[in-house]
Parts: structure tokens; sequence; C-alpha cells
């Protein structure tokens, strides 16, 4: 059997690393493997995993720099969870089909006019969240509704971006049918922006978040007025299928270098809804 570690670096985002954690946890107890878990600062990931010859295989969130080089060189297998890098196994989102998800769901409603919010730049689409607008955009434009510029939003990745995107909004007085917004805390921010300045949603507006939940257990847009429709990924799969792969790259059962896409999934909630127009029609 084999013994697995998982490696987190400090400050990466602790709600997808406590969802892949506990079921990597499930998946080694099920197959009778190992598991430890350890902590490393950026740029100690080396030294850290020489601190523990006992591990296999190690499930590693957030290395980067030096850290991602010592995965590249290092004899033990490895997998690189929620982000894409090149000479890594890795397993991550993919971004593109969230985006074309959310874009697909609100279409399907009947609205037309489509706006996003997202953090960074929206020209650099290779990028986590630029590869999401990407889709969204690509999926908008396949359907004849093209995003118009004045309808795109972007800046930090922080909460006051989604207020600053939903105040633009309500200034031009000119709602589009539909908003999507990549980032929890900016989609919160722009929800309760809309709702205070009197805005019905999803009477007057469709609303699209995120969340960064597992399916099955309860998701923070539960707690939104309206419930919070929204896109994620299966993030209990980073640690389903990260377990599974070390265990047999550790045991000799696989050389191959794993590369896994996870798919967009749409969360039900209440704050989207058919478009007035494909009501009445």
């Amino acid at each position: 059997m084999a013994h697995i570690g998982v490696f987190y670096c400090e400050g990466f985002n602790s709600g997808a690393y406590s969802v892949a954690l506990y079921h990597a946890q499930l998946a080694a107890a099920r197959g009778g493997h190992g598991l430890s878990l350890y902590t490393f600062a950026e740029g100690s990931l080396a030294a850290t995993a020489a601190r523990a010859p006992e591990v296999d295989g190690l499930l590693t969130f957030g290395p980067e720099g030096v850290d991602l080089d010592f995965l590249r060189g290092h004899e033990r297998p490895s997998v690189v969870c929620e982000h894409v890098v090149s000479g890594c196994a890795n397993i991550a989102p993919d971004n593109h089909d969230i985006g074309r998800t959310a874009a697909r769901h609100l279409l399907d409603l009947g609205h037309e006019r489509l706006a996003v919010v997202l953090p960074g730049d929206p020209a650099k689409t290779v990028t986590y969240h630029g590869s999401r607008f990407a889709g969204f955009r690509d999926a908008a434009a396949a359907a004849g509704h093209a995003l118009a510029e004045v309808d795109i939003y972007s800046g930090p990745q922080v909460e006051t971006t989604g207020q600053t995107a939903a105040e633009a909004m309500l200034a031009r007085g000119d709602l589009p049918d539909a908003v999507y917004v990549q980032n929890m805390p900016m989609a919160l921010a722009a929800l309760r922006t809309l709702t205070e300045a009197g805005v019905a949603v999803p009477d007057d507006v469709s609303f699209l978040g995120t969340t960064f939940t597992q399916l099955t257990e309860p998701n923070a847009t539960n707690h939104t007025t309206p419930p919070m429709t929204a896109v994620t990924f299966e993030k209990e799969e980073m640690g389903r299928q990260g377990v599974a792969y070390l265990a047999a790259a550790a045991e000799g059962r696989t050389s191959e270098r794993l590369k896994v896409r996870l798919p967009g999934v749409l969360v039900s909630g209440a704050s989207t809804a058919r478009a007035a127009v494909a009501v009445a029609g």
C-alpha cells in the first residue's frame, strides 16, 4: 500500500483544499493507503518533502516557482491540484467549459444581452479567470449574442470589484438581461448592491455566481437572497483522482503523467429565471 502526502502551500484557496482533502482522506482509507498532511511556505516544498521520506507520492496545493521546478525533477510521483502546470501531473478545472456552462444556462433561459464581471484582465484568456471568461464569451457569440464591451467588467479579485461593477450598471440605467460574476466575494457584493438599489433578482436581472463548496454540502449561495444560482466544478475529484493516481504510480501500476480537466457544473438556485420574452412566447 502507498503512503500519500498532502502538501498545502500557505495562502492557497482553503475552501478548494478542504473539499479535496476530505475526499482524499476517504479515498486513502478505502484503498488502505496511508495519508499525512504537510504545510509549506512558498519556496520550501523541497525541504518539507525531504522531511517526509515515508511519503510515496505528493498531492500538492498551491506550488509555484521553485516549488514547481522541484516537482518536475523529483523522483517521487506528484500531482498539482487546481492549476494546469506544464511538466507536472495535474488535476484542474476546465475553466473554458465552466464559462461555457454559465453562458449556456443563461442563453437557454432566453436571455440575450449578457454581462460578465471577472477578476483580472479579460484580454489574458490563458489565465485561470481569463479562460473562464473566454468560454462565456465564445458561447454567447456562438449563439448570436456577442458580449458588448460595455457589458464586460473587470478588476482586482476583491469584493469591491463586484460592488463597483454593479454600481456602474445602475449608473447607466440600462441593465443587461443577465449577469455572471466569476468570483464568490465579488458576486456577493454585486448581488447585494443590485438588490439594495431595488433591482428585483431574477425578475429584472438574472444573476449567476460561482461557489467553492462541494455539491453534496450546504453552499454559501443558499444563504443569499434569493439563493444564488452558481457554476462550479467537482473539487472532490482532485482528492479522489489524485490519491488513485499517486497510489498507482507509487506501486508501479502506471507511468503516465496524469492530466484531468474537470468540467463545469451548474448548481441550481433562485437567482436566475426565464426571460420575460421567453415566458410570453
